[in-house]
C-alpha cells in the first residue's frame, strides 16, 4: 500500500503506511528504498540517505537503491561520494535501468563542474534514451558550459520540446540564453518570454525579466 501510494503521489500517507510497514519488518530492503524515495520527494535529503544506505546494507547487490542513494548524495553535495556509487552501478550489467544511473553521473559531475566528463556521461544516456527530458537539458547545459553555443542551442531546443509537459523552466532559460550567445536574439527573446508566460512563478522567472530589458 505504501509502494503503490508513493507512485501516485501522495507521500504523507505513503510515510505512514511504509512506516509501519518497518516496524513489521526493519529489515526489508524495499520498504527501506521506498522510505528513502519517500523522505527525498519531501526533500529530507539526510534521512533518504539513511534509509537508502540501509537498504543497501541489508541486500549490497540492491541496484536500484544503490542508484537512488547516490541521487541523494547529489543533492548532499556529496558529489565524489554519488560518483563512487554511482560507477558501481553501471558495472552492474543486470541493471534494467541503466540511462537512469548515467543521468545522474552526468549530473553529479555536472554540479562538480567537470562538464566535458558530464557531457559523455548524459550523450550515453541519450543513446539508449534519447526522450530523456532531464539528461537532454543537462546535455545541453554541459555544451553551453564547454562554450559550445551552437550544439548547446539544438540540444537545448530538443530539451524545450522533450519538457514541455513537465513544468519545467530551465530548458527554456537556458536555451534563450544560448540563442542570445549565438547573436539570435529574437529567438532569445522568444525563449525568455516563454519562461515567463509558462513558468511565472519559477526561479527562472525574474532573470529572464531581467534579460529580456537588456535584449530589448
Amino acid at each position: 500500500m505504501g509502494t503503490a501510494l508513493l507512485q501516485q503521489g501522495h507521500y504523507p500517507n505513503a510515510l505512514r503506511e511504509l512506516l509501519a510497514a518497518e516496524k513489521l519488518d526493519p529489515n526489508n530492503q524495499y520498504v527501506q528504498n521506498n522510505l528513502g524515495l519517500v523522505y527525498f520527494m519531501r526533500q529530507k535529503f539526510a534521512t533518504a540517505a539513511q534509509h537508502l544506505q540501509r537498504a543497501i546494507e541489508i541486500d549490497p547487490k540492491y541496484t536500484e537503491a544503490r542508484n537512488n542513494y547516490a541521487r541523494v548524495l547529489i543533492e548532499l553535495e556529496k558529489y565524489d561520494q554519488a560518483i563512487a556509487e554511482l560507477q558501481k552501478v553501471t558495472n552492474d550489467l543486470t541493471y534494467p535501468e541503466p540511462a537512469k544511473a548515467l543521468v545522474n553521473l552526468g549530473m553529479a559531475r555536472f554540479r562538480k563542474g567537470d562538464f566535458a566528463r558530464a557531457k559523455d556521461n548524459l550523450a550515453a544516456a541519450l543513446k539508449i534514451n534519447r526522450e530523456n527530458c532531464l539528461a537532454q537539458n543537462l546535455f545541453g547545459r554541459s555544451l553551453f558550459e564547454l562554450g559550445q553555443f551552437q550544439a548547446a542551442a539544438t540540444a537545448l531546443d530538443n530539451a524545450v520540446l522533450l519538457c514541455r509537459d513537465s513544468g519545467f523552466d530551465e530548458p527554456h532559460y537556458f536555451s534563450g540564453l544560448t540563442h542570445y550567445k549565438l547573436g539570435q536574439t529574437s529567438s532569445a527573446i522568444s525563449r525568455m518570454e516563454e519562461v515567463i508566460k509558462f513558468h511565472p512563478d519559477s526561479r527562472y522567472a525574474k532573470k529572464a525579466e531581467s534579460l529580456l530589458k537588456l535584449m530589448k
